[in-house]
């Protein structure tokens, strides 16, 4: 009888541990000294709204100039602030470039096999071009180049020309490589330099698109979009802040779905979760996981994530995903409750850019 009511106490002890884990309000409150304060809104000062991709954050003054990556359909944009007779000499010297190569086989001369002018006033140009030295010239590449308000964007689109009787043979056997979509896709390719438009890193436009480092692309997604923004502080050079967005991931688990494999992960490299769990974060649905490592480098140190849509990423419901680095550790000017403090007002300021979608 009386291992029975052990028994019972522990259940009943385990089923309340289990309620007040389940019930506890998520993120922990933190508590600060008054130095830590300080540390904190000295990493916070001036937060400004900046938008990622369809997204928007509140970011302070020290995260500036971050490193981007945009691909859109694919195709890499590349972008650059710059002055328009710097572009101008740019383009001018790609010309002479493209003109003077020359393929390994002459019957695929020229390289270069036309240059289309932007239309409605543009700034920019499209050269045509065949893929490779080496390829043969059924196979083109379509480089855009436009200027808009201080800023040189660049991307490439591939094309085929099978058109020439010498491919008759090739296009029996391959009808679906060997065939005709220029026109197609250089009115692809007019249309995303046509949206495409520049802009400062702290200016939030207005109405549907997508925010990339240094520009804007204008209207709904035509396509599969990626973007990143990487910025490291100014306060403390050994914190970094990532973004990464696109409207197509759709993982079969979240991140605090795959608990067991993290956790396991964690435990052979002698690191340690923070904290973990769900939020609602201005009606959206985020998960995020924080913890850190051996301190060596900034990938090993504090490391948190969070995430937005990782099982249903979509041209309506995007997915993003915020990550902090911080390291190498141990960091005098910077501790770990500092840094959560810091992670939790960034992120809680985290919301759709009103009229992007």
């Amino acid at each position: 009888m009386h291992k029975k009511k052990i028994g019972v106490v522990l259940v009943v002890l385990v089923v309340a541990f289990g309620l007040w884990q389940w019930l506890k309000p998520y993120p922990p409150k933190l508590t600060l000294t008054e130095q830590e304060h300080k540390v904190v809104d000295n990493l916070l000062v001036n937060l400004t709204p900046r938008c990622i991709g369809r997204y928007q954050i509140d970011l302070p003054e020290n995260l500036i100039s971050p490193i981007g990556l945009v691909i859109i359909n694919k195709q890499e944009i590349e972008t650059k602030r710059t002055y328009l007779p710097a572009f101008e000499q740019r383009i001018r010297l790609r010309e002479a470039e493209l003109r003077k190569t020359q393929p390994i086989s002459q019957e695929d001369a020229p390289f270069l096999k036309n240059i289309y002018p932007l239309p409605n006033g543009m700034k920019g140009i499209v050269f045509e071009h065949t893929s490779s030295q080496v390829s043969p010239d059924a196979f083109r590449i379509f480089e855009g180049y436009v200027y808009n308000n201080g800023v040189s964007f660049k991307t490439t689109m591939e094309a085929t020309n099978a058109d020439s009787s010498r491919y008759d043979k090739k296009k029996q056997q391959l009808p679906e490589v060997y065939t005709n979509d220029m026109s197609k896709k250089l009115a692809e390719l007019t249309d995303l330099l046509s949206r495409l438009q520049g802009r400062q890193e702290n200016e939030t436009p207005v109405g549907q698109g997508a925010c990339i480092p240094d520009g804007f692309v204008a209207g709904p997604a035509k396509g599969e979009e990626e973007i990143s923004f990487n910025y490291q502080s100014k306060v403390n050079p050994r914190l970094y802040v990532g973004f990464s967005t696109n409207n197509y991931l759709q993982e079969d688990t979240s991140i605090l779905e795959r608990s067991g494999e993290i956790e396991l992960g964690l435990s052979k490299m002698g690191g340690k979760t923070l904290g973990k769990g769900r939020r609602d974060i201005n009606n959206l649905a985020a998960e995020e996981w924080l913890m850190v490592g051996n301190g060596e480098d900034a990938a090993s140190g504090h490391h948190f994530e969070l995430n937005v849509n990782e099982k249903q990423g979509s041209p309506k419901t995007p997915f993003l995903s915020i990550e902090l680095n911080h390291g190498p550790l141990p960091d005098e000017a910077l501790t770990a409750n500092e840094v959560m403090a810091f992670w939790q007002t960034l992120t809680s300021t985290l919301r759709m850019r009103p009229g992007a979608i």
